[in-house]
């Protein structure tokens, strides 16, 4: 009788705790390179409603992305897979058919998934989402899918345009054009201070949107039984950041806050993978992330306070087409070192937004042209910048917490070969794992076929 009794009580356990299974709301934002935010160190705006989130709960200083561009983000986010086995392994791309996503794991636990805002994620069949709204992340239509059936739990993503250029949205009066301290990587000329300060006051225009999302989370009822999370996605789109495998350009912003579960102002420096968000929501939900047979693992151990280490490295993926001529990349790092490797390194370095005027006007990035001329007139820093930019070396390693700019490549170093042949053989492992061909896999596209014209009527 008491294993009778045991087994029911166990029952009744399980049954309440399905019944308060979390909901997931996921805040993304756009392009924004992580220390931008105050929260982070950020000195150049203040983000109150982000630093507040965090405040709340937990932030992650070393969370990476496989890839620093858009749509492999997504994929990466929403699949748990890395960019070669998802199929997304270049911009503007689709997942393989028959890519499992965060639609079909929670939906098979009985949840609701939805997505408002930016989506740049497909085909549908792989990432099936319910449409939550448009563009407005606080609006009426993010508030019904919130409030729509309170006893099934929902995981929507709010994803903004914010701050991804043309950077238009913000208003950058407010902002003091002569406080602004550039980073290290960006030239200081008048057309990159002004471009720059528009990206800021788009990075303000984030935070209110935080602001507000959160607002009407609260307003509903839901925040207490609710995982929100934060991501700043990618590098800023100045260089050094998106479209490569530097540091500020993969490192990303992430904040968990799940009251009564996430300690409050805490912080992980636990290596976290964007990967790894999936199967932590699967197993939050109460699923197996492991049967699932992802490349993410589930940190939930580090959320609940349990663990204060997660993975032993991190890794990275570029492949430049259709964003600029053949130019593969592919990195790693781990808890002290990062290592870059620059797989077509005899050629220059080209990404097509900032090098080719009429796209660079579309997107107010004319700071660049601006930048390439103070180097041809002979400024130093200039010229320093775009030869590290243009013109990179087989090999870098960098000690990032030291060095978080990236301005010192320790490769050549023989104090550090060992560190080096380490990551150098770890990589090359992960690479045959993904079967990643590396260099071959960045070539370029075939040209479109033209359409035939109708034919004319006899």
């Amino acid at each position: 009788m008491a294993a009778v009794v045991t087994t029911a009580a166990g029952a009744g356990s399980r049954a309440a705790e399905k019944q308060t299974r979390p909901n997931f709301l996921f805040i993304l934002a756009d392009d924004v390179t992580y220390n931008t935010l105050s929260c982070y160190g950020g000195r150049n705006i203040k983000t109150p409603n982000i630093d507040a989130l965090a405040a709340e709960g937990m932030k992650f200083t070393r969370a990476y992305a496989a890839m620093s561009m858009c749509a492999p983000f997504r994929a990466e986010l929403y699949t748990g897979l890395y960019p070669v086995r998802s199929g997304v392994a270049r911009n503007h791309t689709g997942a393989k058919a028959g890519t499992k996503s965060v639609c079909h794991y929670l939906r098979d636990l009985n949840y609701r998934v939805g997505i408002a805002g930016k989506i740049h994620a497909s085909p549908q069949t792989v990432f099936p989402f319910d449409r939550a709204g448009g563009r407005d992340l606080a609006g009426d239509g993010v508030r019904q899918y919130i409030s729509k059936n309170p006893r099934q739990p929902f995981c929507l993503f709010c994803c903004s345009n914010n701050a991804h250029p043309p950077w238009r949205s913000g208003d950058a009066s407010k902002i003091d054009s002569a406080a602004v301290k550039l980073p290290p990587v960006i030239h200081d000329n008048p057309p990159t201070r002004k471009t720059f300060i528009g990206y800021l006051a788009e990075v303000v225009e984030l935070d209110r949107e935080v602001g507000a999302i959160l607002k009407l989370l609260k307003d509903t009822g839901q925040a207490e039984n609710t995982l929100v999370m934060f991501s700043s996605e990618q590098g800023w789109d100045f260089a050094f950041g998106k479209w490569t495998n530097w540091d500020i350009g993969l490192r990303s912003a992430l904040i968990a806050r799940w009251p009564g579960r996430v300690k409050a102002a805490a912080e992980s420096d636990a290596l976290i993978q964007i990967a790894d968000i999936l199967p932590t929501f699967i197993e939050a939900a109460g699923g197996d992330p492991a049967a699932a047979k992802l490349d993410g693992v589930s940190f939930l151990p580090v959320l609940r306070g349990t663990s204060k280490k997660h993975r032993k490295y991190v890794y990275g993926v570029h492949n430049n087409v259709p964003e600029g001529n053949p130019y593969p990349i592919r990195s790693l790092r781990d808890e002290e070192f990062h290592y870059i490797a620059n797989l077509k390194h005899d050629q220059p370095y080209h990404e097509k937004h900032l090098q080719n005027p009429a796209l660079a006007q579309r997107y107010d990035l004319q700071w660049w042209a601006a930048t390439t001329g103070a180097a041809a007139t002979g400024d130093k820093r200039a010229k320093m910048l775009m030869d590290k930019y243009h013109n990179r070396p087989a090999e870098e390693l960098y000690r990032v917490d030291k060095d978080p700019y990236e301005m010192n490549n320790l490769a050549a170093a023989d104090k550090y070969t060992e560190v080096k042949k380490r990551l150098k053989t770890e990589l090359h492992r992960w690479m045959s794992e993904q079967k990643d061909p590396g260099a071959a896999m960045d070539v370029p596209l075939p040209p479109k076929p033209k359409r035939k014209a109708p034919k004319k009527k006899a």
